[in-house]
């Protein structure tokens, strides 16, 4: 017999969130591991002692948490979704009675109150420091990586970057850009002006040297890939425990391949200053395989495991790369593309 589904809505139900979030949900596993309690002391001196009681901080700090975990980057969208998910209720501790906080509060407290304080790195410590102390953390293998994350501003907001200059300065500039040469030939009518300096040419170039964004003047621009589009992005640094495959150190910086390696040795400095870690190896891709990199890793004493990109066939003749080469396994052996057998060869001491 077909069946048919009451839509009659009840007045009352009666059920307990805590039984709908799965054992296994990760909410509920940071919810067992980690406790958010510290954050009031942590906040606590950026809060007046006088009038009317704020939202918890703990409370915001975990609807923060959720909108990184589930890619929730509106505000306005998080407390939204806050006000309709069950499982995101139960983790910030809000009951189905209670009302959402106003997306406003996040802003005001982001750009307000913990802007300038350090309060945010402070957290992460602290998270990281319990999982070390409850054994999540082994801190003998890291891996490293960077990424780009896109600002909030287009490219047709960069505009030219203008220096203030000293009087004398000025001078100097305006000889150097008009010679006497030029000056005889100012006025001559059959010579028509053309803007120069601050006014530049439709369809010059546009780069990180000459212009900035009017919107977000600390971005920068950058691409993933030489045929990929430029946009003005940041970059941000990721390392991470391999075993636990927890996060234990962030930071942002500009985006290109020497500030990530700068970041990454910053990052090891925080890790050991925080949590008196040091691994013993560090995993990267190739975007970190330089001599310099390679070389004070293996001065601090970590091993690298970084892809070695080997450019010389690019630029010597004669030589090929590694992966044109032919390994024949019937006789052990390796053949180069030009037919020749890889002999083994033993260096005898001088």
């Amino acid at each position: 017999m077909l069946g048919e589904r009451s839509k009659e809505k009840k007045l009352f139900y009666y059920l307990r969130p805590d039984d709908l979030i799965p054992a296994n949900h990760i909410l509920r596993l940071i919810d067992q591991h980690v406790d958010f309690a510290f954050i009031r002391t942590k906040v606590e001196h950026l809060y007046s002692h006088t009038g009317r009681p704020s939202v918890d901080p703990e409370l915001m700090m975990r609807m923060l948490l959720v909108g990184y975990l589930f890619g929730i980057t509106s505000e306005r969208r998080l407390c939204d979704e806050v006000q309709m998910h069950v499982g995101y209720r139960w983790f910030v501790g809000l009951s189905l009675e209670d009302k959402v906080p106003d997306h406003s509060t996040f802003s005001k407290n982001r750009h307000g109150r913990f802007k300038e304080s350090g309060v945010y790195q402070q957290i992460f410590d602290q998270i990281v420091t319990q999982c070390v102390e409850k054994g999540l953390v082994s801190g003998k293998h890291f891996t490293v990586d960077s990424t780009l994350v896109k600002a909030n501003a287009g490219t047709k907001t960069m505009e030219p970057i203008v220096v203030t200059l000293r009087p004398e300065q000025y001078l100097e500039k305006v000889e150097q850009e008009n010679p006497l040469e030029e000056q005889d030939h100012k006025n001559d009518p059959e010579d028509p002006w053309e803007p120069r300096g601050d006014y530049p040419r439709k369809g010059s170039s546009v780069s990180n040297q000459t212009h900035r964004s009017r919107v977000d003047p600390d971005s920068r621009l950058a691409r993933k890939s030489n045929f990929a589009k430029p946009y003005l992005s940041y970059g941000v640094s990721y390392m991470m425990d391999n075993k636990s495959r927890v996060i234990v150190g962030t930071n942002s910086h500009l985006p290109n391949r020497y500030a990530d390696q700068q970041a990454a040795f910053e990052l090891l400095r925080r890790i050991w200053w925080t949590h008196k870690l040091k691994p013993k190896t560090l995993g990267a891709d190739k975007g970190y395989a330089t001599g310099e990199f390679v070389h004070r890793l293996l001065q601090q004493a970590v091993d690298p495991h970084i892809p070695i990109m080997d450019t010389r066939s690019e630029h010597d003749k004669g030589i090929f790369p590694i992966e044109q080469f032919h390994f024949d396994a019937e006789e052990n052996r390796f053949i180069c593309p030009a037919g020749k057998v890889l002999k083994y060869s033993k260096l005898q001491p001088q």
